[in-house]
């Protein structure tokens, strides 16, 4: 008996121990603000996957100074530090609690919290005559881009799979046709083959939805200038980079992409990140920063963290002449309140046209989608 409990008390202690464990990637990733000796301190916290971080500080010396520096985190065990130099002075530090406390030489130690920012223009509402192309309650003004039905459930069932079998009927015209009452009428048999065609989205309780399979499209059509607003999502993505981290795109009515993508810290090709006008014209809040092989690495300021509500606020304006929009549209956005692009005349000529909200294999989401047109302006 006794050694019986010599045991267990053994198995009690070593699951004590496995209870412990290093903090979340997504917890710890994010941005941080606080304060050093030489001033105030902003700082994004990038996870790179397995426990592996990057860290970008900015240094606000004041009078128009700013320092940077670059640290790399790691994970053993429990514990998250971080390192780095800038010029001849070491960083160090140590994350705990939502904080990352350390020194940085003879600057001193500094301490930087993290925090949340939100858009000023989240939950933004449409005014009245704006035309709602997405409000997690109606799907009648945005179809998907595939042409299947919407496969809409409860949160227990998301990411279910659809399933299609075939159904085989011989005749000139059958007696009757498959019906949710009788799918398998008299003379009609079924056949072996079946395939994967779907997987079950869900609304969720703030009325978003995963961009579906394929993609989805507003079924109203706008050619004039409007005004516009999109809320999105993008997905934690750790081992992701450049256009493999939360990756999707709002296209304008003239077929123009503004990319959407986790952009949080992390560098691609020009107009590719967040905000980018695609593939030629980069956000103007951008910074460049020494990346892990010492060349230029350049990422969004304007972009929030992955798991963050997000917002586009679209000024797209078009010249009409006789009714007919005339030459190439103007861009002015506001990505989170900031404005990353100022009146941008498009490469592509303005026409009629929808939205498009692309899928690229990345479960971001999108709500309070709308659009105010503007008439005669």
């Amino acid at each position: 008996m006794r050694r019986c409990l010599v045991v267990l008390a053994g198995c009690v202690a070593f699951a004590g121990l496995a209870l412990a464990a290093a903090p979340a990637e997504v917890e710890v990733q994010g941005l941080y603000e606080g304060t050093c000796k030489d001033g105030k301190i902003e700082a994004r916290v990038v996870a790179q996957g397995k426990g592996d971080y990057r860290v970008y500080i900015r240094v606000d010396q004041g009078g128009g100074k700013l320092a940077k520096v670059v640290l790399d985190g790691k994970t053993a065990g429990e514990a998250v530090t971080f390192e780095g130099k800038a010029g001849d002075t070491a960083w160090k530090g140590a994350y705990a609690d939502g904080a990352i406390k350390g020194d940085c030489g003879e600057i001193g130690t500094f301490e930087i919290k993290r925090v949340e920012k939100k858009s000023p223009t989240l939950g933004k509402k449409p005014p009245e005559g704006a035309v709602v192309l997405l409000d997690g309650k109606s799907f009648d003004s945005m179809v998907r881009a595939n042409g299947q039905p919407w496969y809409l459930g409860d949160k227990s069932k998301e990411g279910e799979v659809v399933w299609e079998v075939a159904l085989r009927s011989i005749a000139k015209q059958p007696a009757a046709w498959p019906t949710k009452e009788t799918p398998i009428p008299e003379g009609w048999e079924l056949m072996p083959q079946h395939r994967q065609v779907d997987v079950v989205l869900v609304i969720g309780e703030d009325g978003s939805i995963r961009v579906p399979g394929g993609g989805m499209n507003s079924k109203p059509q706008f050619e004039g200038s409007f005004d516009a607003h999109v809320e999105f999502l993008n997905p934690f993505m750790p081992t992701g980079h450049s256009q493999g981290r939360g990756n999707s795109g709002c296209y304008l009515p003239n077929g123009q992409e503004i990319q959407v993508l986790d952009s949080f810290g992390d560098a691609t090709y020009t107009g590719g990140g967040c905000g980018g006008l695609y593939s030629y014209k980069d956000p103007d809040a951008m910074e460049s920063l020494p990346g892990p092989d010492g060349k230029e690495f350049k990422f969004s300021l304007a972009s929030l963290p992955p798991e963050q509500w997000q917002t586009y606020d679209i000024e797209y304006r078009v010249e009409m002449k006789d009714g007919k929009a005339v030459g190439k549209p103007r861009l002015t956005l506001f990505h989170n309140g900031i404005k990353i692009h100022d009146n941008v005349e498009l490469k592509q000529d303005a026409r009629k046209g929808g939205f498009q909200f692309q899928d690229h294999g990345c479960a971001v989401r999108y709500r309070n989608i709308w659009v105010m047109p503007l008439e005669g302006k």
